[in-house]
C-alpha cells in the first residue's frame, strides 16, 4: 500500500474544541492504527483504502473495537509528511447508537 512504512505524530481532539490527546498514527503491513486508540480502548488495526489525487493521499479505515460493539471510522490526507482528518466513533449499544465526531493533525 502506498502509505505503508509512514508514521506520523499526531493531535486529537473532540470537532471544534482543542486537541486534548497525543497520539501516533502508523501505516504497516496494508493495515492502519492510531496506537492511542489501541492502547486506551482495544481497537485493532485495520485495513485501509487510499486514493491519490497528484501529491494528496485521501485514506479511510474502519477500526474495529476488540472489546465491545464499536468502530472508528478514520478519514484524513496525507500531503508529504503531515495528515489531517476526521474520525467518527460509533458505539453501538443495545437500545440506541452513539456517534462522536473527532479531528486530528500531525
Amino acid at each position: 500500500m502506498v502509505l505503508d512504512g509512514k508514521t506520523f505524530q499526531s493531535r486529537l481532539g473532540p470537532k471544534g474544541e482543542p486537541a486534548d490527546i497525543d497520539d501516533r498514527l502508523v501505516f504497516r503491513d496494508g493495515l492502519f492504527v492510531s496506537e492511542e486508540c489501541e492502547r486506551r480502548c482495544g481497537y485493532a488495526p485495520a485495513k485501509y483504502w487510499v486514493r491519490v489525487e497528484g501529491e494528496r493521499i485521501q485514506m479511510m479505515a474502519e477500526a474495529p473495537c476488540l472489546n465491545a460493539d464499536a468502530v472508528i471510522v478514520w478519514r484524513g490526507t496525507v500531503t508529504g509528511d503531515e495528515i489531517e482528518g476526521t474520525y467518527t466513533w460509533v458505539n453501538k449499544r443495545w437500545y440506541w447508537t452513539f456517534e462522536k465526531e473527532f479531528w486530528f493533525k500531525g
